[in-house]
């Protein structure tokens, strides 16, 4: 990257991709890289992953994301799901038979304004399209219904409504 960073350079397949574009993927690169969730831990702890490895039946685990930037919870949302999905697909001795994840805020994650290649996109998709199957529930809570991926929605077993307002009701799928 800091070859391309440099004033004038392109890549050498002729890309159009300017210098500042280079500089400016560099930073949010460095900005993510730099966090202490990414950092080796000198004090011995575990990842997030293995921790989610070892949950066995009737134990609760939470995980607080709300003081994380907007990019780093999703990283850490993206491999709670992964953990999750492993930790049923294994099936190991003592593992839970069921999995369920509550997940405030689903539209920042699932909604339909998110590129389809996005990786945690996939992964909901794949949790709310097998996730029965593989004995992972994930209650989602959102304002907005009408603004969460088709195909999120179509895979709700259930949906609550509390108080909302008549835009909202008006929109596809209140019916």
């Amino acid at each position: 990257i800091s070859e391309h960073k440099e004033k004038g350079g392109q890549s050498k397949k002729g890309s159009d991709i300017s210098s500042m574009s280079w500089r400016k993927f560099s930073r949010i690169i460095k900005k993510s890289l730099v966090n202490q969730i990414f950092q080796p831990n000198q004090t011995g702890c575990r990842s997030l992953y293995d921790d989610i490895q070892e949950i066995s039946g009737n134990e609760i685990f939470v995980i607080d994301i709300t003081n994380l930037s907007e990019s780093i919870q999703s990283f850490v949302f993206g491999v709670v799901l992964q953990a999750v999905k492993d930790l049923r697909s294994e099936n190991k001795d003592g593992s839970p038979d069921r999995v369920v994840i509550f997940m405030d805020e689903l539209n920042k994650y699932a909604s339909k304004e998110i590129p389809k290649k996005s990786p945690i996109l996939r992964e909901i998709l794949d949790v709310t399209e097998r996730g029965r199957s593989l004995g992972i529930v994930l209650f989602g809570a959102e304002q907005f219904k009408s603004a969460i991926h088709d195909r999120v929605v179509g895979n709700c077993a259930n949906n609550v409504y509390g108080r909302s307002n008549s835009v909202e009701l008006s929109s596809r799928g209140y019916s």
